[in-house]
């Protein structure tokens, strides 16, 4: 655990200006922990702003974006709405995308009580940790056989946001413009080589039929 802040594995301390800082943390949530693992990996793959991962949740509790399931992927089924991961297996998290959506809603309340600009704050950390065993009884295959144990554990979610400058927001928009605009060109380029190739094959068709007269 680093020194300066109890319950945050991040190193807070040593950072050179943590005025642009806001933190939030999911004490024992009653969610399991490789949901949050899954969940908190996907949002610090993509980068994103915190804004766009509220936005990721609420749209994985309503069912139109699935979190895609990296290291538990066991029997997990394919979600075609993680075409853009370039990935297959994923699952919807309900109750999991629920509480860590209130950690980060916490957090983005801590960052407008500092007067930070809520369109800049990007999480630079984000992790789910294991927490304490809340629930434990016996796995019986029958009587007097005992297979193991059975076990509820809390989950420890934390995050850390900080404002990042404005020249970096403009840069970034600047280049998810011009990839728009290439794979605009491509689009256009494809379309076009489609069109010619259709004349072509009418023109071959009508040759054909004049021939056959």
């Amino acid at each position: 655990m680093a020194k300066g802040r109890s319950g945050y594995s991040f190193p807070i301390h040593e950072l050179p200006d943590t005025t642009r800082i806001a933190l939030a943390r999911g004490h024992e949530l009653p969610i399991k922990w490789k949901h949050a693992r899954e969940i908190c990996n996907a949002i610090m793959e993509r980068g994103m702003y915190l804004h766009e991962a509220i936005r990721y949740l609420r749209a994985v509790m309503e069912q139109k974006a699935a979190v895609p399931f990296k290291r538990f992927k066991g029997n997990v089924g394919h979600r075609k709405e993680l075409h853009d991961w370039k990935w297959a297996a994923g699952r919807y998290p309900y109750k999991a995308a629920k509480y860590i959506l209130e950690v980060l809603e916490n957090a983005l309340n801590n960052a407008r009580n500092k007067g930070l600009d809520e369109r800049r704050l990007r999480i630079i950390w984000m992790v789910a940790h294991k927490g304490r065993i809340i629930r434990r009884r016996p796995d019986r295959r029958g009587p007097g056989l005992l297979r193991g144990w059975k076990i509820k554990r809390c989950t420890n979610v934390e995050v850390v946001v900080m404002e990042i400058p404005e020249e970096m927001v403009s840069e970034e928009g600047e280049e998810e413009m011009g990839v728009e605009e290439e794979v605009e060109e491509e689009v256009s380029e494809t379309e076009e080589e489609i069109g010619e190739e259709e004349e072509v094959g009418e023109a071959g068709l009508e040759e054909e039929e004049g021939e056959e007269e």
